[in-house]
């Protein structure tokens, strides 16, 4: 018996020795590197009558057999079952195993058999254990790649919405300093119109002077302020808009004064010698007396149409040849407002600080009543705020 078994294990190492083999990892299984070479041991089978034992993972078999197919349609293939994912190709004869030994051989071959299905067994069990854990570990791997990419999208979505609020703050702080700057503009460009104003309003007063200088004075500078309870006899009061000049001859020359305080033109000590020229006949009375006492001097005023040879004149000696836009009433006039009257019209300015305003006067006003000063044969100043 113990010669049969040495007889069938020399003739099956004689055969494997004969035998070729292509052995293919499962890396290049599934991408294919080693399909040429099944394809290429399937028609050497094929051409020399033998048959292909594959060992290979039942969910490649079908796979492994579709590759062998391909190289040779006609090929025989056997499946076997491997529990490693790999392929193991067989090139063996297609003659029929020998009988096996009558009698006694089955039953001492019955044990190898028996250790062989346990080893099979234990490697299946091995492999459906290495399949589980590689699908958790693949399952774990999946998890964790959500995981980042789940991180991945927060922090991206944090650094979008940081950027977004940057923006925003840097959009909230260029307005804010765009609105500060046209702040500061429009209070510079106010500061300049006041200031321009302001050197407008100087320069006419001191046009007004100049000129006043000019006509009585010999183009020499004044003396100075006088004020009103100084007049003398023969003085001579000559009234240009609000400025009031005292002409006084002393010797073979004379002095200029600019008069300061409030002077009713219509007191009997003056005398009119012109327009707006006045000569102080004696000197002024503790007591007002005027020439007239007719309380009754109404005076219509309308504002004149616009480009009418009135609103020019006016406009040009009172406003600096500058259009009046705004309008006031009798009612609305305050104490030192000056009263400019016309043809049919009169013009009222107003001190405002460094500012000189200008208003149309209009609607019905008594020039007489006790609230006006006549300064001049058209100006009158305001001396109280209850003016009808």
């Amino acid at each position: 018996m113990f010669k049969r078994i040495l007889l069938a294990s020399a003739l099956l190492a004689a055969t494997a020795a004969m035998a070729q083999e292509v052995s293919i990892d499962g890396k290049d299984f599934l991408s294919g590197a080693g399909d040429a070479r099944l394809a290429d041991i399937a028609k050497q089978a094929a051409s020399s009558g033998k048959k292909l034992v594959v060992t290979a993972p039942q969910y490649w078999q079908d796979k492994v057999a579709a590759k062998l197919h391909a190289g040779a349609a006609n090929a025989a293939v056997q499946m076997k079952e491997g529990f490693f994912e790999n392929v193991l190709v067989r090139v063996e004869d297609a003659k029929a195993a020998p009988k096996a030994e009558p009698a006694a051989a089955p039953v001492a071959a019955a044990e190898p058999a028996k250790e062989d299905a346990a080893k099979a067994a234990a490697a299946k069990a091995d492999a459906a254990k290495a399949d589980a854990a590689r699908a958790d570990a693949a399952k774990a791997d999946a998890a964790r790649a959500e995981a980042a990419r789940m991180a991945a999208q927060r922090a991206e979505a944090a650094r979008a919405e940081a950027a977004r609020e940057e923006a925003a703050r840097q959009e909230a702080a260029r307005a804010e300093a765009a609105k500060a700057e046209a702040a500061r503009a429009e209070a510079a460009k106010a500061e300049a119109a006041k200031a321009a104003a302001a050197k407008a309003e100087v320069d006419r007063v001191a046009n007004i002077k100049q000129r006043l200088e000019k006509n009585l004075n010999e183009g020499h500078p004044a003396e100075g302020n006088l004020n009103v309870s100084g007049l003398q006899t023969g003085d001579l009061i000559v009234v240009d808009g609000e400025i009031r000049a005292v002409a006084r001859r002393a010797g073979a020359h004379t002095q200029l004064y600019w008069l300061e305080g409030d002077l009713n033109l219509d007191r009997v000590e003056l005398v009119p010698i012109g327009e707006n020229r006045y000569k102080v006949n004696e000197p002024l009375k503790s007591t007002v007396v005027l020439h007239t006492h007719e309380k009754t001097q109404n005076f219509a005023s309308k504002v004149p149409a616009a480009d009418s040879p009135e609103r020019k004149s006016l406009q040009q000696q009172y406003a600096e040849g500058k259009e009046i836009t705004e309008t006031l009433h009798a009612v609305d006039l305050r104490e030192a407002d000056q009263i400019y009257t016309g043809k049919g019209a009169a013009v009222v300015t107003r001190r405002a600080g460094n500012e000189l305003l200008k208003y149309w006067l209009e609607g019905d006003i008594n020039l007489g009543q006790t609230g006006l000063l006549k300064q001049g044969s058209n100006v009158y100043r305001v001396q109280t705020d209850t003016i009808k």
